[in-house]
C-alpha cells in the first residue's frame, strides 16, 4: 500500500467519527429543549404579576364627601347616645344626628340601630317610672319616644302594659279597700271579733257587755248572725244569762256576718 492511500484512509475514518459525534448531538439537544420548556410555564407562573382587580381589592375603599359627613354624623349620634343626650341639648343630641344622617342616607344601618336604641331607652325608662307608681313621667317617656319614631310598635306594647299594670292595681287596691274597711255599725248592730273564742272568758264578756246592757234596757229580741251553730248558742246563753229580769228572745242564722242586731218588737 502506497503512502498516499494510507493518508487517504486516515483521513476518512477521522471524518466518519466526525460525523457520528455530530448525530449524537443533534439526538440529545432536543430533550434537553423540552425539558427547559416544560420547566418553563412553572416558573412564569411563580413570578406572574398581581392582576389589577387583585390590586384595587388590597386598597382601601376612597369615601366621597357626602358619605364622610354621613359618617361622622353617625359617630356624633353614637357619642351623644353614650352620654344620655337623646334629645337634649337642641343642637348637639343623639335623635338629631342619626335624623341627619337618614336624611342624607335614608335605610343607613347603623343610624336606623341608634333611632331604636333612643325609643327603646325611654320605653325602659317609661316602664321603670310606672312601676314606681310614677304615671306622669311615664307619660312623659312615651311622648318622647313617639317625637322620635312614631311608628315603632315597642312604643304601643309598652303603653298597654303600662295601661295594664294600672288597671291591676286599681283592681288590688279596690278588693283591699273592701276588706280593710269595716262596715259601718247601723244604731242597735254590734260587731263581734272572729276569733271571739280564742279570747279568754273575761275578754269575751268585755266584748258582749254593750249588749247585754242595751238588751236589759230596751228588752228587745236579738237576732245573731254567725257562721258556727254552737258559738251561736253560746252567745245566747251568754246575753241571757246576764240579763236576769226576762228571758231573752233570739234567732240565730247560719251567716258570717259575726254581728248581734237588736229587733224592734
Amino acid at each position: 500500500m502506497s503512502k498516499n492511500r494510507v493518508c487517504f484512509l486516515i483521513v476518512v475514518v477521522f471524518l466518519t467519527g466526525c460525523q457520528q459525534n455530530v448525530r449524537s448531538t443533534e439526538k440529545n439537544q432536543p430533550v434537553a429543549e423540552a425539558q427547559s420548556l416544560e420547566a418553563a410555564p412553572v416558573e412564569a407562573s411563580i413570578h406572574k404579576p398581581k392582576t389589577l382587580a387583585a390590586i384595587n381589592a388590597q386598597q382601601p375603599k376612597v369615601l366621597t364627601a357626602a358619605e364622610k359627613l354621613t359618617l361622622e354624623l353617625i359617630k356624633q349620634g353614637e357619642m351623644a347616645l353614650a352620654a344620655d343626650r337623646l334629645l337634649t341639648p337642641e343642637g348637639d343630641n343623639a335623635n338629631l344626628y342619626f335624623q341627619a344622617a337618614l336624611g342624607r342616607e335614608p335605610g343607613n344601618y347603623r343610624a336606623i340601630q341608634g333611632i331604636t336604641a333612643i325609643v327603646d331607652l325611654y320605653t325602659q325608662w317609661a316602664w321603670q317610672a310606672a312601676q314606681n307608681r310614677d304615671y306622669t313621667k311615664a307619660a312623659r317617656y312615651l311622648d318622647f319616644s313617639r317625637s322620635v319614631n312614631p311608628q315603632d310598635p315597642v312604643i304601643v306594647e309598652m303603653t298597654s302594659r303600662i295601661g295594664d299594670l294600672k288597671t291591676k292595681r286599681r283592681q288590688v287596691n279596690k278588693i283591699a279597700t273592701q276588706k280593710t274597711t269595716p262596715k259601718t255599725a247601723q244604731k242597735g248592730q254590734y260587731s263581734l271579733p272572729e276569733n271571739l273564742f280564742n279570747l279568754s272568758e273575761e275578754e269575751i264578756i268585755a266584748k258582749i257587755q254593750p249588749i247585754i246592757e242595751e238588751v236589759t234596757k230596751t228588752k228587745q229580741s236579738i237576732e245573731i248572725y254567725w257562721p258556727n251553730d254552737k258559738e251561736a248558742r253560746l252567745i245566747y246563753q251568754i246575753i241571757n244569762s246576764h240579763v236576769t229580769e226576762f228571758r231573752v228572745r233570739a234567732m240565730t242564722y247560719h251567716r258570717a256576718d259575726y254581728r248581734v242586731e237588736l229587733q224592734q218588737d
